[in-house]
């Protein structure tokens, strides 16, 4: 494995380095350029003062100059928002190192004004593929999650079944779930595990998260159909330290810590990122109780007791940069451990008393990065162990008040076999990407994403095969898959139109024994291969530099995942007959802004998708991803943002999407919306900043609403729907337990500084008006919580 591993990380670099010739005698002026927070600032105007040679800044903040040879250089570089920068230069420098400019910004500029420059963050919504782009930075002191942020962006989604620590998925534009890419700073997060998503993740260790609503960037090159989620961590150049705790209702704790330490030369860095959660989860929640005498239901409020959730998460790393030979080479080692008790399974039908689960790994990875010439070179690798186990051995059940009602027959509760399950999941990803600048209007990419991955276990308890006797789980189950991504980005008409063409290669194979959806060995070895090519195109024109149109259109292909078709062993079960999901996509958008006063962005989008796979329960207790073969639908979504006063600001959303099942010679299903999907729901905020309280101190005061129209858990013939105008009033004709209701929710909350930047507090009632809260499955989350948030920052 070590020695796959190291070929794997040099042969590409090898390659490239052969191929890199001298450019003769041109002397090319290579910078980068930065704030003092590290981010890079694209857009960015450089100029060589006597020579009328300029260029500017692209999406990484780089530029480049050509001119003639000469012992020194005055270069001045310039952005809006920050200082002028002059700098004279020698020679020796250019040819040694890219050169590093950091800008200081203007101190009489507020902080509003500089989030609407040209940063990485608003460079990202800019871009011919949609982007939804949330500034983490700017939430960071208040008590929110990154759940919470993105459920209040247009057209976004993330669904989670209960509490803290729950299985969170992400539904966007139609699409759900896996048919979203999850990446972390561009790279696939499946080596990761359940140790870090979007459901864990403090928003104190991101910069921004960008997500993509429809074609992807060739950058990012997955198997995606529906966008993807690309959570950026937060870059310095500076020594810093940065810590927060969370204390909330349910016993809910929650804390961060980020270091970086760096050398004065800027050659060296090394740092460290931890977080842990945990909470009781021990909200009330509405339920039907049976009666153990005489099985009479009847509804009851009681408390979740068997809901405890923990998860410690860190990671080490150092490395080198701006040397002559990369740019950036970073080695990090990331170790993280769950433990979840189990209170109930796909629904909240039946509950459970004792079953545990853990997950655990450690794991190491390598990044290499660098530009030669016009040729930028990163490459990533990975090697990981996540070891899973289950525990069900409680010889009875439990009701929903805590008793416990023994059962001699049963070795566990959830199942009357029990489980004691520990499955170990292998992953080896690689990942490939080259950009190569044609000229300053053209940028060729390619990436290739890799993933080996392979299943072995032991359940004492469990699966057994038919004719051996064997345990199923000692059997090796493998999966791999390659995807390739070429893409041109041109820009024609000075700039005012901007083209991104992709191609997509896409191939699995797996192979493992069959088990049906009852978790019964049939004792078939399976075998499963495909190949598949994709194509996409997104365009943007400019009306002006701050109002344009943009369209994308995409035949796309999605490919079964590991865990969808091995299961995640607990209540995900596994499903090897699934099939790949195509879609042909049509994105159409138009953003308009005015700085300081408001922006405006409108999208429509349309989708024909054929065997999408969609995770659906398949009893009270278990899940499992099937195929649905025909979906089709079309959406609107909208996205205000505007300042009432100089200390008031507004926004407010809204997503319509009407997605239906076709094709399915059964007359009740045929033109239903898809199952377990909201098609309507809406946010609405007020945000106020108000400076000099208590002397230096900074007040910021907030209000959220949010609103889900009612959906269905089933599918539902459309002459049982509301007669209300698109569904979005009226009561539907059929009995409530197969709907999910209206959902309003208000959260308010207000952030402190007393002093500076360095420190604040931080409060928020979430849904404080108690509303009943159901989710994915419907299944009850929290109602009332009140959080504290402290922030202390060191540099």
């Amino acid at each position: 494995m070590i020695r796959l591993f190291l070929l794997s990380f040099f042969v590409p670099i090898i390659i490239l380095l052969a191929g890199v010739t001298a450019s003769g005698q041109d002397v090319y002026i290579n910078g980068v350029v930065r704030d003092h927070g590290g981010a890079t600032l694209p857009g960015a105007a450089a100029s060589l003062e006597g020579t009328g040679e300029n260029a500017t800044a692209d999406r990484e903040g780089r530029f480049r100059i050509q001119t003639k040879s000469a012992d020194s250089y005055k270069i001045t570089i310039q952005h809006i928002g920050f200082k002028k920068l002059t700098r004279t230069i020698s020679g020796k420098e250019i040819s040694e190192n890219e050169l590093v400019f950091v800008l200081a910004e203007q101190q009489t500029q507020l902080s509003e004004v500089q989030i609407t420059g040209r940063t990485e963050t608003n460079q990202a919504r800019l871009q011919p593929i949609k982007a939804e782009v949330i500034n983490t930075k700017a939430v960071q002191e208040q008590p929110s999650t990154l759940v919470e942020l993105m459920n209040r962006s247009a057209g976004i989604r993330i669904r989670q079944t209960g509490g803290l620590g729950s299985n969170a998925g992400l539904m966007m534009n139609g699409f759900q779930d896996r048919a979203i890419k999850n990446f972390k700073d561009g790279i696939p997060m499946d080596y990761l595990g359940a140790g870090y998503n979007i459901s864990l993740v403090p928003v104190n260790m991101l910069d921004r998260v960008e997500v993509y609503k429809g074609v992807l960037p060739a950058s990012l090159g997955a198997d995606a159909l529906g966008g993807a989620v690309n959570m950026v961590t937060k870059k310095s150049l500076y020594r810093y330290a940065e810590t927060s705790y969370e204390a909330a209702s349910f016993n809910t704790h929650r804390a961060s810590l980020n270091a970086l330490y760096t050398d004065s030369t800027r050659h060296f860095f090394i740092g460290g990122d931890a977080f842990l959660n945990r909470s009781d989860n021990n909200y009330k929640v509405y339920v039907i109780v049976t009666d153990q005498e005489t099985a009479a239901r009847t509804p009851a409020t009681v408390r979740l007791f068997h809901n405890k959730f923990a998860n410690y998460y860190a990671e080490a790393y150092g490395g080198v940069t701006n040397l002559k030979w990369v740019d950036e080479l970073r080695a990090g080692v990331t170790w993280f451990h769950i433990n979840r008790q189990n209170q109930y399974g796909a629904t909240m039908s039946q509950p459970f008393g004792a079953s545990l689960s853990t997950q655990y790994s450690v794991i190491p990875t390598l990044r290499y990065r660098k530009k030669f010439g016009k040729l930028s070179v990163d490459q990533f690798l990975t090697t990981s162990n996540i070891h899973t186990t289950q525990v069900d051995t409680a010889r009875g059940t439990y009701d929903w008040y805590g008793n416990f009602i023994p059962s001699p027959s049963r070795v566990g509760e959830t199942s009357v076999r029990g489980t004691l399950s520990e499955i170990k999941f292998s992953y080896f990803t690689s990942r490939t990407n080259l950009a190569y600048r044609l000229n300053q209007n053209h940028l060729a990419e390619l990436n290739v994403v890799s993933t080996n991955m392979g299943r072995t276990g032991r359940d004492p308890l469990g699966l057994i095969l038919p004719e051996t006797g064997r345990d199923i789980l000692t059997l090796p189950a493998k999966y791999y898959k390659i995807v390739a991504a070429a893409g041109i980005q041109s820009t024609f008409l000075n700039e005012k139109l901007t083209n991104n063409l992709i191609a997509k290669f896409f191939h699995y194979h797996t192979s493992t024994i069959n088990v049906d959806i009852y978790g019964t060995a049939l004792g078939e070895h399976r075998y499963t291969s495909e190949n598949s090519f994709g194509i996409a195109e997104a365009l943007k024109f400019a009306l002006t530099p701050n109002t344009f149109f943009r369209v994308s259109a995409e035949a796309a292909t999605r490919l079964p995942e590991q865990d969808e078709m091995f299961g995640d062993g607990n209540f995900h079960r596994s499903n090897f007959l699934l099939k790949p999901e195509k879609s042909t996509n049509v994105n159409l958008g138009f953003r308009t802004e005015r700085r300081n006063a408001y922006s405006l962005e409108v999208n429509a989008f349309y989708r024909v998708t054929r065997d999408l796979i969609l995770k659906m329960p398949i009893d009270f207790l278990f899940t499992q991803n099937q195929n649905v073969e025909s979906v089709k639908g079309l959406g609107f979504e909208t996205d205000l943002n505007i300042s009432l006063t100089r200390w008031l600001r507004a926004n407010g959303n809204f997503t319509y999407q009407d997605f239906r099942i076709f094709d399915t010679g059964n007359r009740l299903k045929e033109n239903a919306r898809l199952r377990n999907t909201p098609y309507f729901f809406a946010n609405l905020g007020l945000n106020s900043t108000l400076d000099r309280i208590g002397g230096q101190g900074k007040l910021h005061l907030y209000y959220f609403f949010s609103f889900v129209r009612e959906y269905y858990l089933d599918y539902v013939p459309k002459s049982l729907e509301p007669d209300g105008f698109l569904g979005l009033w009226g009561k539907a004709k059929f009995d409530a337990p197969n709907i999910i209701p209206n959902q309003a929710l208000h959260s308010a909350g207000f952030t402190y500084n007393p002093a500076g930047e360095r420190f604040s507090i931080g409060f928020q009632a979430k849904n404080f008006l108690n509303a009943r809260v159901y989710d994915n499955f419907r299944i009850q989350n929290a109602g009332r919580s009140l959080h504290f948030k402290v922030n202390y920052t060191l540099k």
